[in-house]
């Protein structure tokens, strides 16, 4: 297998430490709480030198909804007491110096994580009504202009950001702005399904497999846990060998994670991979049979 591509799970921050015996890369899940030190310590402390953590973004900073008690309370002390009073806020609510704060607080928890060389990316998933304009694009350059030179990796999910002219204008958006593009494997036909790119817009790509349950799809694109429970069977992965390796060549590195309804369900899948890409595993690709043989057929002699 190619050593550019690196592939691991999707991980609850309170998982890093045991994943990190198994994984060289994973892409954290902090985006329901408010990161501490307590929490992103033993994330650089505790874990091998070579362990690559892409850190997902709080919620609020991604155009989801986030709920009051989620938010950093000197974050929320900046907020009107109206604002206070509500049990969930969206970006969009807020006062500029808020997602001003909240943002540096989010890139400040993650900072030890950077410096000691762990931090592959800081990822934003944003949701399926996060859709191509003016509006969009201003909030993607505020994003990297304030993180400063923090890898930035972006996941979206409409398909109009891909969809016809739009996906040059895209992909040259995100290499102009230093943002890495985050490729995906979802259910396919739906407004919020991007089709299977290689596309690397950075140094670094990113591919991220959400499973293809298509019925949980669409009614949880942009939440609930139901729609990662997919298990990958070899000829699911089979075309994205030569996707993947047209990103490591694109790229010095490819971070490729598994989502799953749990850790052990994302790791089988992630390991069916790691054969396909290495050549254990060759697809049967012989039509199924048509039923059971009928009794007293001759056999062939």
């Amino acid at each position: 297998m190619n050593p550019r591509i690196q592939i691991g799970t999707v991980v609850a921050p309170g998982g890093v430490v045991e994943r990190a015996q198994h994984s060289r890369v994973m892409q954290v899940d902090a985006s329901s709480e408010p990161l501490t030190e307590r929490v992103v310590g033993p994330w650089v402390d505790r874990t091998p030198e070579n362990v690559v953590l892409d850190v997902r973004a709080h919620r609020l900073l991604t155009h989801h909804a986030a709920s009051i008690e989620s938010i950093w309370p000197d974050v929320r002390d900046t907020l009107t007491p109206a604002l206070r009073e509500r049990r969930q806020l969206y970006a969009d609510d807020l006062p500029g110096r808020s997602l001003d704060a909240a943002l540096d607080r989010f890139l400040a928890s993650i900072a030890a994580v950077r410096e000691f060389g762990r931090l592959g990316a800081a990822v934003f998933p944003f949701p399926s009504y996060f859709t191509p304009g003016p509006r969009a694009r201003d909030y993607l350059e505020w994003l990297r202009g304030r993180s400063g030179d923090v890898p930035i990796a972006v996941e979206l999910r409409h398909r109009d950001w891909v969809a016809g002219k739009e996906r040059d204008a895209t992909m040259e958006f995100l290499s102009d702005n230093q943002l890495s593009y985050v490729c995906v494997d979802v259910p396919s036909g739906f407004d919020s399904s991007q089709p299977p790119l290689s596309v690397a817009t950075t140094d670094t790509a990113f591919v991220h497999f959400h499973g293809r349950n298509r019925d949980a799809w669409e009614r949880g694109a942009d939440t609930g846990d139901d729609r990662f429970a997919y298990d990958y069977k070899d000829v699911d992965l089979e075309p994205w060998k030569p996707r993947l390796e047209k990103l490591a060549g694109a790229a010095k590195s490819v971070h490729v994670t598994f989502s799953g309804r749990t850790t052990e369900a994302a790791t089988r899948n992630a390991r069916l991979l790691v054969r396909v890409l290495s050549g254990e595993v060759v697809p049967d690709r012989r039509p199924p049979a048509s039923g059971p043989p009928r009794k007293g057929r001759p056999r062939p002699r």
